[in-house]
């Protein structure tokens, strides 16, 4: 949904939204500040209602309606011979009123996921829920009040795009939550206050209290966030953000970014993150306190993006119940953030407009774990995953608005049980009913 921190970068394959991921150059590169609520990319517009609302207030006049499907195809090879599979499709029904009397606006979304081949004792996919069942859920439905214009304070079901809090956007339906934000997304001050009391999560239907969430069965905790991004002219970024849920843990995050054109062909990125967690009030989840840092640079050319990064993690796991990590080195099977790991990562991705097919990307990523150990101290064995994601987006003509993306990742652990295999088949196609 908003927000701001995603200054707080995030570039991790399973935090990422699925339309945040084609190749773009380093220079231009985004830390994912965006209002995810509008951030689909729309087909041409099919103005069925156009007439009819053109005298309408301007709540309804300047409304829209937004239809997104989504078709998965998902499966998981565990080393101990488990398999994890299912085929669904899905939809993405999103209302977007105007404004009535230049303040009050609201958004109401819809999401479906339907079980097309899912067979019997193979879930866990994150497609479905847990037994192959199908999910149906209003996941957003929320005020808006702007008190001025760029001031807003936002209520009940929305999606955030946050360090550890946010949308996990990476199979049918995203994790959303119900919660009372005030923001303000300026152009260079960027910041944001509120609480969150509940989360659903990508497979399930039922909003649930955050402490729950964490993992204390009964606890109805809710989580406060607060934080703040300033871009200086120079077009470094400076975040940070705290999230504190009540007698459970405290996460506090930044990062420094930053990133220059250098000619017409190179540009670059660099960016910096912290990661501090500690339990808190009566440590329901137990007593620690622990932290992940990490660097990460990118160089582009003419297209190509080259991406070295490095983190380091503490002697306690993050917890990170409420989305995605935002790790420099996170990948679509591991987050590279066990006890003591440190963890490198290069990648490569390429958008090929530079040879006239702009619809076409691929991004390959290899990255290995090491010196990971037990919460007891025992060594655990090292990891590598390599990881594959090729994209077609055709940029106009008729089938504008269609997206395939096709990702593979091989995960190794170290001890044949522990490894992981994924091929993951996605078709997204977005079209509108009426709007702008």
């Amino acid at each position: 949904m908003f927000l701001l921190i995603s200054v707080l970068t995030a570039r991790a394959a399973e935090y990422q939204q699925l339309e945040n991921l084609a190749a773009e150059s380093a220079d231009q590169a985004t830390l994912g500040l965006r209002d995810i609520g509008k951030a689909r990319e729309k087909s041409p517009r099919r103005w069925l209602l156009r007439d009819a609302l053109a005298d309408r207030s301007p709540f309804w006049r300047d409304s829209s309606l937004d239809l997104g499907i989504r078709v998965y195809d998902f499966r998981r090879e565990n080393g101990n011979q488990s398999i994890a599979e299912a085929f669904a499709a899905g939809t993405e029904l999103t209302f977007r009123s105007g404004k009535w009397r230049d303040r009050l606006s609201t958004i109401v979304s819809w999401h479906t996921s339907f079980a097309i081949d899912a067979p019997d004792g193979l879930g866990r996919t994150g497609l479905l829920a847990e037994n192959q069942s199908d999910l149906s859920v209003i996941s957003r439905a929320y005020l808006q009040y702007d008190f001025a214009k760029s001031t807003s304070l936002r209520l009940y079901r929305q999606d955030f795009n946050m360090p550890y809090l946010n949308r996990q956007d990476s199979r049918m339906i995203p994790n959303t939550h119900e919660a009372y934000v005030l923001r303000h997304p300026g152009k260079r001050l960027e910041w944001v206050f509120g609480h969150v009391t509940k989360m659903k999560r990508r497979d399930s239907e039922d909003f649930v209290p955050m402490g729950e969430i964490a993992g204390i069965i009964g606890n109805s905790a809710g989580t406060s966030v607060a934080g703040a991004r300033y871009t200086l002219r120079d077009e470094t970024t400076l975040g940070a953000l705290v999230q504190h849920t009540d007698d459970v843990f405290t996460t506090a995050y930044s990062e420094m970014s930053f990133r220059r054109k250098l000619s017409e062909d190179w540009g670059m990125q660099l960016a910096t993150q912290l990661t501090n967690q500690w339990s808190s009030g009566d440590e329901l989840i137990g007593d620690f306190n622990t932290y992940t840092w990490g660097l990460r640079g990118k160089v582009s050319f003419r297209g190509f993006i080259l991406t070295g990064a490095y983190t380091q993690a503490g002697d306690a796991e993050i917890q990170k119940p409420f989305g995605g990590t935002p790790g420099f080195t996170s990948s679509m099977l591991f987050d590279f953030d066990r006890p003591n790991e440190n963890a490198y990562r290069v990648g490569l991705s390429q958008n090929f407009a530079v040879i006239g097919r702009p619809d076409f990307s691929l991004i390959v990523n290899y990255t290995k774990g090491r010196n990971a150990k037990t919460a007891v101290g025992g060594a655990l064995p090292d990891t590598e995953e390599i990881a594959i994601t090729a994209d077609f987006r055709p940029q106009e003509g008729f089938l504008k608005g269609l997206w395939l993306r096709i990702r593979y990742a091989d995960g190794d652990r170290g001890s044949p049980l522990a490894d992981r295999r994924d091929v993951r088949v996605i078709l997204n196609y977005t079209l509108a009913a009426f709007g702008d």
